[in-house]
């Protein structure tokens, strides 16, 4: 008979073995169940943001906030679920797919081969949205003013219809014309004005076409103006253009370096400043919502297709964002861009809060392009457009 006992041996130290593996996998895979159950349940709740008013419940709209990070965390989680083949991974896959489509409005993969950037053609409509900042000195250079910056990139990337936020100037026309000389048709809003002619800041509309008529949105109590919008008449067509800036987040660049930082994980007093900032930001939420509510209810009124652009102050996971787009717009970005793309200068540029929005009906995306130039801490965004039928 033949002996099995060196076999035997080997197994019995195979299983010792693999039974010290079985117990740190076992302790990896409990401390995994916290993470993911923590993970999915804070996911669920960002992913309620779009669909609950700030008015009625804000919290989730925080939640909403760190949305990217957290669909992120959910994808490490079934990763693990996956090799360590779980179950439980079937669940979390489950929760990523009702997450798809939020999670496309911050990242667009790159299916195709590009040679260079393709630039916008002369028979395209540009449009371009920019918040300004009061063309702050601060970024301007030893050689150019800041306005005469944005105007450059305006003027080289042959803009046909240019938003602005935060315009600040003189609202006469040698002031104005000069900075622009082939957008001629324009109409300026101050949010609030001190004078009859000079601006502190407002929403400007400028246009290589006519502006055939314009209204601002009234402002709710004692908010300021947050949108307007033009008639632009494009050949035989007619567009409505809104030019939007939502309330701010209230965060001043100390709020934005303190978080950037990290600071709020060990520094003195974290619980008082960490309060504040999360009250600046309810605040900021429940304001934006009924701003967000107006302008759809402009955007179901317009007898014409729309163009929607402007500073949202809020991310493609809001109440914000899903309220304004609606049904009836596209997402420009969506719809033409790639990769993942921030239009805010802080927090690692992983916000995108200025967008370009389009009708459905009447009117093509042909292009996206955003620009990484630093003329304010915003940065511009530009979509090619194509009226359908238009005889432009």
């Amino acid at each position: 008979m033949e002996d099995y006992g060196y076999y035997r041996q080997r197994s019995r130290e195979r299983r010792t073995r693999q039974g010290g593996g079985g117990l740190a996998l076992r302790v990896a895979d409990g401390v995994m169940a916290v993470v993911t159950a923590v993970c999915s349940l804070l996911l669920i709740g960002a992913m309620t943001a779009r669909f609950v008013s700030p008015e009625r419940m804000w919290w989730p709209a925080l939640l909403g906030l760190i949305f990217p990070v957290l669909y992120a965390a959910g994808i490490v989680c079934c990763l693990w679920w996956v090799v360590r083949w779980k179950r439980v991974a079937i669940a979390v896959a489950v929760l990523l797919l009702f997450g798809l489509k939020p999670a496309g409005a911050y990242w667009q993969p790159d299916l195709r081969k590009h040679y260079g950037e393709e630039a916008p053609s002369k028979s395209d409509i540009v449009v371009m949205s920019y918040n300004v900042k009061g063309f702050d000195k601060q970024f301007a250079t030893e050689e150019q003013t800041t306005r005469q910056l944005i105007a450059d990139l305006a003027n080289d990337n042959c803009v046909d219809i240019l938003c602005c936020q935060e315009f600040a100037g003189d609202v006469s026309d040698p002031e104005i014309r000069p900075m622009l000389p082939d957008l001629p048709y324009f109409r300026v809003v101050p949010y609030d004005c001190d004078s009859e002619r000079t601006v502190y800041g407002g929403l400007a509309v400028f246009s290589r076409y006519p502006i055939v008529g314009w209204k601002a949105l009234p402002a709710r109590d004692e908010d300021r103006l947050f949108s307007m919008w033009a008639d632009v008449k494009i050949g035989r067509d007619t567009v409505r253009v809104f030019n939007n800036h939502l309330n701010s987040t209230y965060l001043g660049s100390s709020d934005v370096d303190y978080l950037s930082s990290f600071r709020f994980v060990s520094a003195e007093g974290r619980k008082a400043r960490v309060g504040d900032i999360v009250r600046k930001l309810r605040d900021s939420y429940r304001k934006r919502a009924p701003q967000a509510e107006a302008i759809a209810e402009a955007i179901a009124e317009s007898p014409y297709p729309v163009i929607v652009c402007g500073d949202f102050n809020d991310t493609p996971a809001s109440y914000a964002y899903r309220t304004v787009r609606g049904k009836r717009l596209r997402d420009s970005f969506i719809t033409k861009g790639r990769g993942l793309q921030g239009t805010y200068d802080g927090f690692f540029n992983m916000f995108r809060i200025d967008y370009i929005l389009t009708d459905r009906e009447g009117i093509e995306v042909l292009g996206y392009y955003p620009f990484d130039v630093l003329y304010s801490d915003h940065m511009p965004v530009a979509a090619a457009v194509a009226l359908t039928g238009a005889d432009a």
